[in-house]
């Protein structure tokens, strides 16, 4: 009896179901090559063509018409027209908003397998827990969705499972259905796909790979991709190199979609030519275009582009503009910067006062700029009351963050004992931090302590060291010392051709002495097969800037008729006066000798005796010499015989030997008191010269 009124009822179950149906109007239903149910009067002609008058209707935005045409299939069950239906109820396209309704037929869509439904649905409840039956309905439904292809719940589904929002964190699964929605060509699921490739989150970190992801979003038009392949080309992740160009050309793609990033390293690239020609305009209109959606790091690089006024007229107003703009938000460099111009009173009233305010805010957000020029401040009680223990922490800080010019001041500091208790070795430490960064001086002066240490190899090496480092960086003084320690062989091998090369270095940049020394190598052939022609032409330069040996040297060339001059010894007359002037001792007495001799010069036994008596008293023998002549024969002063034999004496003395006869002729002009004395005045002159 109870398999009779089930059976029946089912009877009675169909005939309602069959009964409900022929009431609704006759339409056809179709189902494509694909599996895909369509609706509509007829099967479209071409692949191309309109599917249903359903869809034409929404396409032209006609939505009372395909509201009414897609409820006829969605009350005959359709899934596709239920889900159609539950979105426009969602919209309010063609009906007013409703989403309980919109929720009830994207519902039924789903339960019938719809992947569409099911995702629409799963993002509902996701979106709006409370009218969900459970609260697992939204992950049920989008791993349906997901499950049955849909990129969109594949990437939604994804990224629960990357941020652990709506479900358990779990990089790895979040990496199988990106994949799959990358697969069907997901752009944002192929750019994050990239990301975790990038990362190594989910996967093994493969560069390779994640290029190869980002390469298919970003050429889909995806912008965070285009960025991103943008840096892997700049840093040479997962390409065979480094290539600029390409760099460039996806951070303009990036560029021109308002990525602001992208906007502001294509401006930088324009200001360094890297992948681009240099064009600072270009680089200001990039820079502009980031900084007006609000980038900070953009922001400050306008500022500071107006107030050098690269790429874009300067203008010092403009400049405390954007640098306010950004310091308002808090962004520290900005403040740094706007503090500098309140400092040189550009584009506001000078104000040291405001300006160390500035500084304070960026300070107390640890830049290390900040905290250097507030150390400053109140090591030099500017702006604020003096207090060399806070500038001295100050510096301490900007120091420990980084900054090299504060850790080369504060070793000068330490070494020197200047407000710290001196310390060698916490100099020595801030002086190295400061040279391993780069810092020119430091890496000098680490070279200066090390050479002027002591004979012993390890502290000259480390002084070839440092100086070869200031000196690869243009450091002229540096070269110059290089230069030296090759020639003298002190902490590497003897080797006059890399001196000769760094000279050369220093020489160009127009250092004197290195002109000067280069001159001397070529008149002399160190280093480099002699040639008297450039001698004469590096120790010109070195004369005409004033170097005292140069001048001689070139007086020489003269003298001599070298290096292409023709003999002069008016212009050698010259420039050992130039040298004489500077208290060069041969240089005093070679023109004292031109003066004796009339050669080059009127004969002028005055200047003669004025001159090797300067050179005499500079201790040169022959100088002592010449003037123990003259006063023993009376030119220029008065016949001394006791001044002859004290100036002929200490030539003697000093090495002169060709003053012997002389000496001995005057001493048999000179009774025993007279040669005593004379012989006093010379110990005594010896003893002041050597208490000196």
């Amino acid at each position: 009896m109870r398999k009779t009124v089930l059976l029946w009822s089912a009877v009675i179950l169909v005939s309602l179901v069959q009964t409900a149906v022929s009431q609704e109007p006759a339409v056809n239903k179709w189902q494509d090559e694909k599996g895909v149910w369509h609706y509509g009067q007829t099967r479209p002609a071409s692949p191309g063509a309109a599917t249903n008058i359903a869809a034409d209707a929404y396409r032209r935005g006609d939505f009372a018409v395909a509201f009414q045409e897609y409820m006829t299939w969605a009350k005959q069950g359709d899934p596709s027209a239920q889900n159609m239906i539950g979105l426009m109820y969602l919209r309010g396209q063609g009906i007013v908003q409703n989403q309980r309704i919109a929720t009830e037929w994207l519902r039924r869509a789903a339960i019938q397998g719809n992947a569409d439904a099911q995702f629409h649905l799963g993002i509902l409840y996701a979106n709006d827990p409370g009218i969900a039956p459970s609260e697992r309905e939204a992950s049920f439904w989008l791993m349906r969705s997901a499950d049955r292809g849909n990129p969109e719940a594949q990437y939604v589904l994804a990224t629960q499972y990357a941020t652990g929002k709506g479900m358990t964190q779990d990089d790895v699964q979040a990496v199988k259905w990106y994949l799959k929605a990358a697969e069907q060509n997901h752009a944002t699921a192929q750019f994050e796909l990239g990301n975790f490739y990038a990362s190594g989150r989910g996967v093994s970190r493969n560069d390779k790979e994640a290029v190869r992801w980002y390469q298919q979003a970003a050429q889909q038009g995806n912008v965070d991709a285009q960025f991103n392949l943008g840096a892997m080309f700049a840093t040479g992740r997962g390409v065979v190199t480094i290539n600029d160009e390409e760099a460039a050309d996806w951070y303009r793609k990036a560029a021109e979609q308002n990525h602001a990033e992208a906007q502001y390293n294509l401006a930088v690239r324009y200001l360094s030519g890297r992948g681009v020609p240099d064009n600072p305009g270009e680089a200001f209109r990039w820079m502009r275009k980031a900084a007006g959606q609000g980038l900070d790091v953009a922001e400050v690089n306008v500022g500071r582009l107006y107030a050098e006024g690269h790429g874009v007229a300067r203008n010092d107003t403009e400049a405390v503009r954007w640098y306010q703009k950004a310091a308002d938000r808090n962004i520290p460099l900005a403040q740094y910067y706007l503090g500098r111009m309140y400092v040189e009173g550009r584009g506001v009233p000078r104000d040291e006062r405001q300006a160390l305010l500035w500084f304070r805010r960026a300070a107390d957000q640890d830049l290390p700029l900040a905290q250097l020029e507030l150390a400053e401040g109140y090591l030099n009680g500017r702006g604020v009351v003096l207090d060399e223990a806070k500038g001295i922490q100050l510096m301490d800080r900007a120091a420990a963050g980084g900054n090299v010019e504060a850790q080369f001041r504060l070793a000068g500091r330490y070494l020197t004992g200047r407000g710290v208790s001196r310390n060698e070795q916490l100099g020595l430490n801030w002086l190295n931090k400061a040279a391993a960064q780069g810092h020119i001086e430091a890496q000098y002066q680490l070279g200066a302590f090390y050479a002027a240490k002591g004979q012993d190899g390890q502290s000259e090496r480390l002084a070839v060291e440092w100086y070869r480092k200031a000196a690869e960086q243009g450091h002229v003084p540096s070269q110059t010392q290089l230069a030296k320690m090759y020639t003298q062989g002190s902490g590497v091998s003897q080797d006059e051709r890399q001196a000769l090369q760094w000279f050369r270095q220093a020489a160009q940049q127009g250092n004197a002495e290195s002109q000067f020394n280069l001159g001397v190598f070529y008149a002399n052939g160190r280093g480099t097969p002699p040639d008297d022609t450039q001698a004469v032409v590096w120790l010109r330069k070195a004369a005409e800037q004033g170097f005292a040996a140069a001048q001689l040297n070139l007086g020489l060339m003269y003298a001599d008729g070298r290096g292409g001059l023709s003999k002069n010894e008016r212009q050698a007359a010259e420039w050992y006066r130039k040298a004489a002037g500077q208290n060069v001792p041969l240089a005093q007495v070679l023109l004292g000798l031109l003066y004796a001799t009339g050669r080059g010069v009127p004969r002028d036994d005055s200047q003669a005796f004025a001159w090797f008596e300067k050179a005499a008293n500079n201790h040169l023998p022959l100088a002592q010499y010449g003037l123990g002549m003259l006063y023993s024969n009376g030119r220029g002063v008065k016949t001394d015989w006791i001044k002859a034999h004290l100036w002929l004496d200490l030539a003697v003395s000093g090495g002169y030997v060709g003053a012997t006869q002389p000496l001995d002729m005057v001493a048999s002009r000179l009774s025993q008191t007279e040669l005593a004395e004379a012989r006093q005045l010379a110990q005594q002159w010896r003893m002041s010269e050597t208490r000196n």
